[in-house]
């Protein structure tokens, strides 16, 4: 007969200095133990659901997500707030559906292709947005149009009031936080800028970079001799290093 002291000793603990938090409520999860710990070395706990039609229905959540608020049940608080979304507002057919839902699964899907980039860093939609596109319209509504894209305001920050806007798609790529820097002729200006200055394709102007084309090359051949002039005057010497 199993010995119920051995099997508890064989229960994985919270590794030093991580905070125990078995009984702890999140949403509609409640902690029962510590789990071990993903790939990334993060620590993992395993929640029983109270959702009222989930029947304790158990998963394993990582701590960050738990305290953080981006997991707050088994997937049922989505399915309900989906649910009623589809019975009240109305909105579907709104263009900044697709926005919310897009934004949504950048940061809470790790499906997502853009997901490292988003909620693999950190980032999230705050609690309102995401339970609510009626929030998230009211709130953002103003100054949207067509073709404008949303923008954080600070690149590490969330999805929230007060940190998002409305840009052209150019001026979006210049707020990513890897946007290459080129330096030519007393110039610093992001590879964004200089494709829209010059009239070039961003990412064959990337490309050539990449490929470590001189920086007068990259940023001449194929572009309109007047912008050229316009923008960089007589080319006649390379002083150029890309950072």
């Amino acid at each position: 007969m199993p010995n119920p002291t051995a099997q508890a000793q064989q229960q994985p603990t919270p590794g030093t200095g991580a905070k125990d938090m078995t009984g702890q409520r999140f949403g509609r999860l409640e902690v029962l133990r510590y789990a071990g710990t993903n790939q990334h070395r993060a620590a993992l706990w395993l929640c029983r659901c109270t959702g009222p039609d989930c029947d304790g229905q158990q998963v394993t959540v990582p701590g960050r997500d738990l305290r953080k608020g981006n997991t707050r049940s088994c997937g049922c608080l989505s399915r309900e707030s989906t649910a009623n979304r589809s019975r009240v507002h109305g909105l579907h057919g709104h263009p900044l559906y697709k926005v919310w839902q897009g934004m949504i699964s950048r940061c809470h899907n790790p499906r997502h292709r853009s997901f490292p980039r988003y909620g693999g860093r950190g980032i999230t939609v705050c609690p309102q947005w995401r339970d609510s596109f009626e929030a998230f319209h009211r709130d953002v509504v103003t100054g949207y149009e067509r073709g404008l894209q949303l923008d954080r305001i600070n690149n590490d920050g969330n999805y929230e009031p007060g940190n998002v806007r409305w840009v052209t798609r150019p001026e979006n790529g210049r707020n990513t936080r890897r946007n290459d820097v080129v330096d030519f002729r007393g110039q610093s200006r992001c590879v964004t800028e200089w494709a829209e200055l010059l009239g070039l394709s961003y990412y064959a102007l990337r490309n050539r970079l990449r490929r470590n084309w001189p920086v007068e090359r990259a940023l001449t051949e194929g572009a309109d001799p007047a912008r050229i002039a316009s923008v960089l005057g007589n080319v006649t010497t390379v002083s150029a290093v890309t950072r």
